[in-house]
C-alpha cells in the first residue's frame, strides 16, 4: 500500500443570503472545471491556513472581502479521480458576513441564484447528491463526502463511480456550550525536523477527524518545524488546533498544570514536554467541547474498525468509566521505507495477552524472541494507552495513564498479571492502539537523531530497562550510525518473508488490518505482494491448537500464560 497524496483546497465557499434561499455561485472561466458553476476558493498559497485561502480566493475571484472569523466550516469532500495519481480534498464554508459588491473577474463569473433555480446540470456530477441538501438543510452539517470520478474532464467527468455523503455525528462536533456524551479530543506533541516527510501526521489527524474525535490539538516542539505547521494548516481551525514550543506555551502550562513545578526542570526530556501538553489538554478539554481526551503519540492511531468512537465512550460514560487503558499492537514492516506508515503497513504483533495459548502461538512468539538482542517479543512498550474523562481532576502518571481522584472508576483490557487488576479488567479488543514505531530505516534514523542522546532515567528517577530503544540510542551516537541503524533494522524489525508473516497470522502472533489504510485512501502499490488470506502451505504447519508443553517458559512466555487467568477471574 502506498499514500495517495492529496491536494487541500478551500474550495468551496458559499456566500449566502439564507432568508432568500440564495447562494452565490460563478461560472469558472478558465482553467481546471472551465465552463462549470461553482463555488469560490482555490489552493492554499505558502504559510497560509485553510481560512485564510478562503478569504483572499474569495476577494480574488469575486471582489468580496470577509474575515476569517465570518467562515463557518461546513464540511470536506473527497475527489479521486481514475484519471489523476493525486487526490483532491476539498472544504465547504458558509459566508453571511462580507464587504464589498460582487465583481466579475478574469476567473469567475458570479451570479445569484435562488436554490430551486440552480442548474445542476451545468455544475460538476456530484452537487447533485449533497449541494442542494446543503443549502436547504436537510444534510445535517458538518458532514463528509468522498465521490470517485472516471475522469477528471470532458464526458469522463460526468462519470461517477463512487459516491458516499453523511454527516457527522453531533459528538463529533465541536462545541464549545455543554459537550456532548462521547465527544472527544486526540492530543499528540510532535517533531517532523528530521524526518523524512510530515505526510504521517497528516494521516494522522485525518484518521481521527474521520473516526469521530471532535478535535485535534498539536503540540509543536518547534516553531522551526515547517513541515508540521504546514500540515495544520491544511485542516480546518474548528477542529484542529496547534499550540507551538515557546515562551507562551511555558507560561500557559505554568499557570495551568498543577505538576508544572516537578516538570519543569525536564523540558528538554520528550516525556516531561508530552506529560505538560497532557496536562494543559486535560485543562482546555471541557471549554473545548470534548469529555475524553486520548493522548498518542505521531505514530499511533487509535483503531476502531466501527465507523465511529463515539458509541464507545458514551457507553463508558454509562457504565461510570473514568479510565479506560486499552491494547497496543506493534506495527512491523514488510519493507524497507515508506513515506507514511500509516499506510503501508498492515502487519501487527498482537499484544502478548492478546495471543491464544497454542503451542504454534508459542513458537511464533520464539521466532520474534529469537530475533530479539535483548530476547523481547515487542521493541517497544507493551502497557498500553488509555483514555481519560476530561474535569474529573485528573493528572497523567506517564504518557500511559492518569490517576483519578479517589471514587473514580479505572478500567483496563490489560489482563496483566503485574497488577492483577482483576476487578478493573474489562475486554475490550476493539477499540485498541495500534503503533508503528520504526516501520522504514529513513524514520528509524530519524527517530535517534531527534531523541538524540537522552538520559538512562525517566524523569530523573525512573531507570530505562536495556532494551531495543537503548540499544538504538548507542548506535545512533556511535560510529557509522546509518549503517549500524540499518543492520539493526534488517535483523530486528523488519520482515519480509511472506511465508513467516503469513505464519505469524494464522497461529494468531499477528494480525493483519488494513481498515485504516483503506480510510486514509491509500492504494495498491507493485511492491505489494503479502495477501491478506491464509497461505495453505503455512497454515498445514500452524494447524495444530495443541496446548503448551511443561518446557522452561522464556521471556513474556510467564506473563502471557498468566494472564489467561484473569478472564476467569
Amino acid at each position: 500500500m502506498e499514500s495517495r497524496e492529496k491536494t487541500v483546497l478551500t474550495l468551496t465557499i458559499y456566500p449566502r443570503r439564507p432568508s432568500a434561499n440564495l447562494v452565490l455561485l460563478g461560472l469558472k472561466k478558465r482553467g481546471f472545471g472551465e465552463g462549470k458553476l461553482n463555488g469560490f476558493g482555490g489552493k492554499l498559497e505558502p504559510n497560509e491556513s485553510l481560512e485564510e485561502s478562503a478569504v483572499r480566493e474569495l476577494r480574488e475571484e469575486c471582489g468580496l472581502s470577509s474575515k476569517c472569523a465570518d467562515l463557518t466550516w461546513r464540511g470536506r469532500l473527497t475527489y479521486l479521480y481514475d484519471t489523476k495519481p493525486k487526490a483532491m480534498e476539498v472544504n465547504v464554508f458558509d459566508l453571511e458576513t462580507w464587504q464589498g459588491e460582487v465583481q466579475e473577474t478574469e476567473e469567475m463569473k458570479p451570479a445569484w441564484f435562488c436554490h430551486r433555480d440552480i442548474p445542476l446540470r451545468s455544475m460538476w456530477a456530484d452537487d447533485e447528491h449533497w449541494l442542494l441538501q446543503y443549502l436547504d438543510g436537510h444534510l445535517a452539517t458538518p458532514f463528509v463526502g468522498r465521490f470517485r470520478f472516471k475522469g477528471h474532464e470532458g464526458p469522463d467527468s460526468w462519470d461517477i463511480r463512487e459516491h458516499y455523503v453523511a454527516s457527522l455525528c453531533p459528538a463529533s462536533v465541536p462545541r464549545m456550550s455543554e459537550p456532548l456524551p462521547g465527544s472527544a479530543m486526540v492530543v499528540s506533541t510532535v517533531s517532523f525536523i528530521n524526518s523524512p516527510s510530515a505526510r504521517p501526521l497528516e494521516s494522522f489527524i485525518r484518521y481521527h477527524l474521520a473516526k469521530g474525535f471532535a478535535r485535534v490539538m498539536i503540540f509543536v516542539d518547534s516553531p522551526e518545524d515547517r513541515a508540521t505547521l504546514d500540515v495544520v494548516r491544511r485542516f480546518p481551525a474548528a477542529r484542529v488546533l496547534s499550540k507551538i514550543r515557546g515562551p507562551e506555551l511555558l507560561e500557559e502550562q505554568r499557570q495551568a498544570c498543577p505538576s508544572y513545578g516537578k516538570l519543569c526542570d525536564f523540558q528538554s526530556e520528550v516525556s516531561g514536554r508530552q506529560l505538560l501538553d497532557a496536562e494543559l489538554a486535560m485543562d482546555l478539554a471541557p471549554g473545548l467541547g470534548c469529555r475524553w481526551l486520548v493522548c498518542l503519540d505521531s505514530d499511533e492511531l487509535f483503531c476502531t474498525e466501527k465507523p465511529s468512537v463515539v458509541p464507545h465512550f458514551e457507553e463508558l460514560e454509562e457504565k461510570y468509566v473514568y479510565q479506560m487503558s486499552y491494547l497496543n499492537h506493534e506495527g512491523v514492516p514488510e519493507q524497507m521505507d515508506t513515506v507514511d506508515y500509516f499506510a503501508t503497513v498492515t502487519l501487527f504483533k498482537k499484544h502478548q495477552f492478546a495471543v491464544p495459548l497454542t503451542a504454534p502461538a508459542r513458537g511464533a512468539l520464539r521466532f520474534w524472541m529469537s530475533r530479539s538482542q535483548r530476547g523481547h517479543f515487542f521493541l517497544f512498550y507493551d502497557n498500553g494507552k488509555s483514555a481519560c474523562r476530561t474535569g474529573c481532576g485528573a493528572v497523567p502518571l506517564s504518557q500511559h495513564l492518569w490517576r483519578l481522584p479517589s471514587g473514580y472508576q479505572s478500567c483496563t483490557a490489560l489482563a496483566d498479571p503485574r497488577n492483577m487488576d482483576v476487578h478493573g479488567f474489562r475486554e475490550c479488543a476493539d477499540p485498541c492502539v495500534l503503533h508503528f514505531p520504526i516501520c522504514g530505516v529513513k524514520w528509524f534514523t530519524a527517530k535517534y537523531k531527534t531523541l538524540g542522546s537522552f538520559p538512562d532515567k525517566w524523569l530523573g528517577r525512573v531507570p530505562l530497562s536495556e532494551s531495543f530503544h537503548t540499544d538504538a540510542r548507542s548506535l545512533a551516537c556511535g560510529p557509522s550510525a546509518e549503517t549500524q541503524l540499518e543492520e539493526a533494522f534488517k535483523q530486528e524489525v523488519l520482515l519480509e518473508d511472506a511465508m513467516e508473516a503469513t505464519r505469524q497470522v494464522d497461529c494468531g502472533a499477528c494480525t493483519r488490518s488494513s481498515s485504516h489504510a483503506q480510510l486514509l485512501d491509500a492504494v495498491q502499490s507493485a511492491a505489494d505482494g503479502i495477501a491478506d488470506g491464509p497461505n495453505k502451505e503455512a497454515t498445514k504447519k500452524t494447524a495444530s491448537h495443541e496446548v503448551l508443553d511443561h518446557e522452561t517458559l522464556v521471556g513474556i512466555e510467564k506473563g502471557w500464560v498468566l494472564s489467561k487467568a484473569m478472564g476467569y477471574l
